[in-house]
């Protein structure tokens, strides 16, 4: 991991970087889970709970296993490194440098590190901010990728067309409204 002092351009923006996620999505949606997140979706059309808890998490462990970066490595030793910057009596890029070459995931950093507080910002190797560090009260933040937000939506919609196909069967099933005052049903065809 390098310390950076700048971006000349907005990184994680690049078509190769849409693609990326794309890709990537495309992979953590498999048939298993989709089936899973179909499964959820009929659960709770039946329980008339709109994505609960439980399918919640199911798309946040897939999230996390198939997509998201490793951010606790990096962000652990950024932390690590801006400790040890502080404890010396003139913390030196060289040093910084020093310590952030030993970083994982071939991410990068950008440490600003004053009296008055410390900042980071995190960037996997395709340059997107994967997470920031602010020492004023935050502590660090993660900030969702492109793959992230492009899977999150895409098994939104699989819930979503599932949980409405459902309803819909539901509906369907459902014996008419009775007829008023004991009078006998009658369907009228239009």
């Amino acid at each position: 991991m390098k310390l950076v002092s700048g971006y000349s351009c907005r990184p994680g923006s690049s078509p190769a970087v849409q693609k990326q996620a794309a890709d990537t999505v495309k992979r953590a949606m498999t048939d298993r889970f989709t089936e899973q997140l179909k499964s959820w979706a009929r659960a709770d059309a039946k329980r008339g709970v709109y994505m609960s808890g439980g399918c919640n998490q199911l798309c946040q462990a897939q999230m996390r296993e198939k997509v998201s970066p490793d951010r606790s490595a990096p962000m652990g030793q950024v932390t690590s490194a801006i400790q040890k910057a502080l404890a010396e009596p003139d913390p030196t890029l060289r040093f910084l440098n020093r310590l952030l070459d030993q970083l994982s995931g071939k991410c990068s950093a950008k440490i600003q590190i004053r009296p008055e507080g410390q900042t980071a910002e995190l960037r996997a190797p395709n340059g997107e901010v994967i997470a920031s560090y602010n020492s004023l009260g935050s502590g660090w933040t993660e900030i969702q990728t492109k793959a992230e937000g492009k899977f999150l939506s895409e098994s939104a919609a699989v819930y979503y067309r599932a949980f409405q196909e459902a309803r819909a069967e539901m509906k369907a099933a459902a014996p008419g409204p009775p007829a008023p005052d004991g009078a006998p049903a009658v369907d009228v065809l239009a």
